[in-house]
């Protein structure tokens, strides 16, 4: 029969992968059985499906292998006469990131579902509202998923359509028709009277992204959060941004603030020196203004090791004792002088090698390094989080739990580890100091997270002994943040990650030198020549650990410094100041005032929060 006559598609795997079995999350199943999946369609065509399907399968098979098997039988097949009959859904493999191939097949699909689809303007929720973008190709940023749609700014709102491909445009692809007939599903609206704030965000290594806060009040109760959008070009991305500024600040007395603008970190600086930001907040702000969000696991916001007591040697915690403490002028690479010497031969022989080859060193590929791992990278937040974010850990380590001796089960075991193993570098994140999100460190669905060799089994996380609950060891972990003895050696930590000794020479002598694809940004991406270096550049540096935007380019002073304003202290952003954004005036008065109100919009609730942004299986808006 022709394609449109085809009701039923069977999709015929020697392989299928079962996932939430009896809605259970657990690993997944493999099944090595021969397995027909029928899919019938009442209502519609089956003609975007089988292009689709055959598309991703030419993709996967264009670099295998042929064997005798497939060179004799088809892998795919097409049937009308059979109806759906299976309930375990089918798992086609995605190809290869590294496989050039495979990437532009995939792209060209993508490409395909995005011209597929036109804004539909009954989305609007006013009739007269007014378009003040053309529409922009983007995408929603959560952990590890990436949906694709279209943008549109009114005078009222900000919309997202999700890309729906229709039938048609699968038409118009396959008989090259040209035109278009699409339509996309249900736009998601954020109106321009919630907007908060803004912050200039990656998208990988591409400097195109910006995050959006919102603020709402609704029942008497105010609700915070956060969308993360990507869009094709950095100018698109400005475009929306002033547009946007310009938008909410009409009907404000001052404008809204842009969290990784210069003037608002020098604003937040000289509120922490004046005791007006505590450490919590103060942290957030300093991630936010270096591109880290809760959005991006690849970026995710760092905080220190605090204490260094976890065990079970003392049922009181004294914050007044300096032995309690983490040495916060160190990295965590360094704290362990034994360890540290191994890197540093590691170290020294590399810089032997190129003087004696005589060669001039790819500083993106074969600078010398210390750490080959980094403190911060998508698998670490993971490790963490692996109680309310299982799916995600089980979709990054290909649907396993890892064994139960690597997971995190213990607060003493984790960092021991922290401070011996030569892979394990990590530091923390801001769950650690937040009451509200212990659920972290509660096995609340009853994951079965498998034995240890010593026999336990792994459940909630073992805290230490001074901890009466999960929520009192956030109070504790917190009052050590916010302790005198922290309070004074902090500064010291924020220069390793966002000051003068995270990079170049500097970094160097205060034993903080990372691998040289740590500190790639988007010009350094740019650099690159060809897309299967750029390709492998960002894959490396979003998988394994980037470096935080630098802040400052003195030393972060203390509270009890003596200091004459904040003027040359934060780093002028050449590259973003190319942009030529507009700003007024009074744009440094509103961010401070911004940062320092007691009312109104919180960093806390705004930043620190996880609800809805890191649970499982759910949008964060």
């Amino acid at each position: 029969p022709s394609v449109e006559e085809i009701s039923t598609v069977t999709l015929r795997s020697d392989r299928c992968v079962v996932m939430k079995t009896n809605n259970v999350i657990a690993p997944y199943e493999h099944v090595k059985l021969t397995i027909d999946f029928r899919f019938t369609f009442v209502h519609s065509s089956p003609q975007m499906m089988i292009s689709l399907l055959q598309e991703i399968f030419n993709a996967e098979s264009s670099t295998r292998k042929p064997s005798v098997k497939s060179l004799s039988s088809p892998s795919v097949s097409f049937a009308a006469d059979v109806a759906f009959d299976e309930t375990a859904p089918p798992i086609i493999p995605m190809p290869s990131f590294n496989d050039k191939k495979k990437d532009d097949i995939m792209e060209k699909i993508s490409e395909l579902i995005m011209s597929g689809s036109s804004f539909d303007t009954t989305n609007f929720l006013y009739i007269h509202e007014l378009p003040l973008t053309p529409v922009l190709h983007s995408s929603i940023k959560t952990p590890l998923l990436e949906e694709k749609g279209s943008v549109i700014l009114t005078n009222y709102a900000l919309y997202f359509q999700p890309a729906i491909l229709s039938g048609s445009a699968m038409s118009n692809h396959n008989n090259s028709n040209g035109g278009i007939d699409g339509s996309g599903g249900k736009a998601q609206v954020w109106c321009m009277e919630d907007v908060v704030a803004l912050a200039r965000r990656y998208d990988g290594l591409k400097d195109r992204g910006v995050e959006i806060y919102l603020s709402k009040v609704e029942g008497g109760k105010s609700s915070h959060h956060s969308v993360l959008l990507a869009f094709d070009s950095t100018e698109a991305r400005e475009r929306l941004v002033h547009l946007i500024t310009k938008q909410c600040s009409a009907s404000r007395s001052l404008p809204i603030p842009c969290y990784t603008d210069r003037h608002f970190v020098e604003s937040a600086v000289e509120l922490w020196l004046s005791n007006q930001l505590n450490n919590f907040e103060y942290l957030l702000i300093l991630n936010s203004a270096a591109g880290r969000s809760f959005h991006d696991l690849s970026r995710y916001p760092v905080f220190p090791w605090v204490l260094s007591s976890y065990g079970d040697e003392a049922t009181m915690l004294d914050l007044t004792n300096a032995d309690n403490f983490r040495d916060l002028s160190m990295p965590m690479g360094a704290l362990n002088e034994d360890r540290y010497e191994e890197f540093k031969k590691r170290y020294d022989s590399m810089v032997q090698q190129q003087n004696s080859s005589g060669a001039q060193h790819n500083h993106h590929q074969d600078a010398p390094f210390m750490y080959g791992t980094h403190y911060s990278a998508p698998g670490y937040v993971l490790f963490y989080l692996l109680r309310v974010m299982p799916e995600h850990m089980l979709c990054l380590q290909n649907g396993k739990f890892d064994v139960p001796d690597r997971l995190f089960f213990s607060m003493q075991s984790t960092y021991e580890s922290a401070l011996s193993n030569n892979a394990d570098l990590k530091e923390l994140i801001p769950e650690f100091y937040d009451i509200d999100c212990f659920d972290f460190l509660i096995n609340s669905m009853g994951l079965q997270l498998g034995n240890l060799q010593t026999g336990g089994r792994v459940d909630d996380v073992v805290l230490p002994s001074y901890a009466k609950s999960a929520k009192d060891f956030l109070r504790k972990n917190r009052a050590a943040l916010e302790s005198d003895h922290c309070t004074k050696h902090l500064p010291k930590w924020i220069d390793l990650i966002f000051g003068i000794t995270s990079r170049g020479s500097r970094a160097k002598s205060e034993r903080n030198l990372f691998h040289p694809m740590s500190y790639l940004g988007p010009v350094d991406l740019d650099a690159l020549r060809s897309e299967e270096d750029k390709n492998r550049a960002e894959l490396q540096a979003t998988e394994f650990g980037i470096v935080p935007d630098k802040l400052l380019r003195k030393e972060h002073p203390g509270k009890g410094d003596s200091w004459e304003g904040t003027e040359g202290l934060v780093m002028p952003d050449v590259l973003r100041d190319s942009y030529n954004y507009v700003e007024n005036s009074s744009i440094r008065i509103a961010q401070k005032e911004h940062v320092g109100s007691n009312g109104g919009f919180s960093f806390e609730d705004g930043m620190a929060r996880r609800s809805g942004v890191t649970t499982a299986g759910t949008n964060p808006f």
